[in-house]
């Protein structure tokens, strides 16, 4: 799977914005950077990228639905939340959860006017996100637990009972009324483990002691590389609310598959190109040979082909099937196969020489007597063919003669 580009929103255009490059398991490929969105973008081709907002931009409440909503629930939510939001809800967009947990279903609100903004500056600077999300989002679910993570002025929840995710104004002197509002009355019996980089560490610690008799129990774990790492190592298990949905949903893109796919497509293009041209080139090589060949025939068919025929074979292909079916008593090919048959009834038979000219065969038998030369040319009469001894004599302890032979209806 494709490594992980994981950024942090910055809040302004002219603030400086931290990206992580992570492996599919979240787990960091090279140190925290910063810097401008148009130097991130740089860094996420061949990436899957993540963007993170602040969770103070972003609403969580959750919503009862019906149990078969389906398409409709992105309708109904609006309406169900309206008493609860402060603002007209046509300024505002809802992000759903996938699954409704215990009969309610999550919903994540952010104006409008924020999305234009963030899509806007991110579009700008060639960032194409596939998730984007409340960076408390990414925050763990530990059963029996509470945890939270304090960045500069603010303070995230995370739930260990219902996975609720919040976001709250803790400045300095009023760390302790944001965990009165996050936890009402269970805040006595509430176990907290707070997360927090070394600076934010060293500016708050001695009001996070003092807040410590509030709590069941309270641990602090210092983030060494500040929250960003920790909270890339949540993204493969965690479930955020993707706020791209609805009119703010991801489309295929196609040129962001291009823009992956573009250097294999070349390569295919041009080995089709490649390919094509050679069938082509095949295809001219063939057809001029072609033309050579019914030149080399014409010339050796003289008066057989009439000057400006097309097509050679088309002339000559009809006198050589004829030919062929003339022949087929008096070729050359036929008067060995009949020789040859007449040959085998006479054990010891040999032929010396033969001369094919004029349709006629010519051959120098030696056997064992002039009775075998005579059968020979017996056999020959009696397969349809004209034969004829025309001489012989007596050659040591054999017979040698000459046969002439030619077609039955030559």
């Amino acid at each position: 799977m494709a490594d992980w580009f994981i950024l942090r929103m910055p809040r302004s255009a002219d603030a400086t914005a931290t990206w992580l490059i992570a492996d599919a398991e979240g787990r960091p490929l090279a140190p925290v950077q910063g810097g401008s969105l148009e130097e991130a973008g740089g860094a996420t081709t061949g990436r899957r990228v993540a963007v993170l907002v602040p969770g103070t931009d972003v609403l969580n409440l959750e919503v009862e639905l019906p149990v078969r909503a389906g398409a409709r629930a992105a309708q109904l939510v609006p309406f169900a939340l309206e008493e609860q939001l402060a603002t007209d809800v046509d300024t505002q967009h809802f992000a759903i959860a996938a699954a409704a947990v215990a009969g309610r279903t999550a919903v994540a609100v952010v104006t409008r006017s924020l999305m234009d903004d963030w899509l806007a500056r991110l579009t700008s600077a060639g960032i194409a996100p596939e998730l984007l999300c409340a960076d408390a989002a990414l925050m763990p679910h530990m059963v029996g637990h509470a945890v939270a993570l304090l960045e500069g002025d603010t303070l995230s929840f995370s739930d260990g009972e219902d996975d609720a995710r919040l976001t709250l104004s803790a400045p300095p002197g009023g760390l302790a009324n944001a965990l009165v509002i996050a936890f009402g009355e269970e805040l006595p019996g509430t176990e907290l483990l707070l997360h927090a980089s070394p600076p934010d560490w060293q500016r708050r610690s001695a009001e996070v002691e003092a807040a410590r008799p509030l709590l069941a129990e309270l641990k602090v774990q210092l983030l060494g590389s500040g929250a960003l790492p920790w909270l890339a190592a949540q993204l493969p298990a965690a479930r955020p609310i993707n706020l791209l949905q609805g009119a703010y949903a991801r489309r295929t893109s196609l040129g962001a598959g291009w823009a992956r796919w573009r250097v294999a497509a070349a390569f295919a293009a041009a080995l089709l190109l490649l390919h094509a041209g050679s069938q082509l080139f095949s295809l001219w090589h063939l057809g001029r040979s072609a033309r050579e060949l019914d030149g080399a025939i014409a010339a050796l068919a003289g008066p057989l082909v009439p000057a400006g025929t097309e097509s050679v074979r088309r002339v000559l292909e009809p006198r050589l099937l004829e030919a062929r079916a003339q022949g087929g008593r008096s070729g050359l090919l036929a008067a060995l196969q009949v020789l040859s048959l007449a040959m085998t009834g006479v054990p010891g038979a040999r032929i010396h020489a033969l001369d094919f000219r004029d349709g006629a065969l010519q051959l120098r038998v030696r056997a064992g007597d002039a009775q075998s030369l005579d059968r020979i040319n017996q056999s020959l009469r009696a397969a349809g063919w004209q034969a004829q001894l025309t001489s012989g004599g007596a050659d040591g302890d054999a017979y040698e003669g000459s046969i002439q032979l030619r077609g039955g209806g030559s």
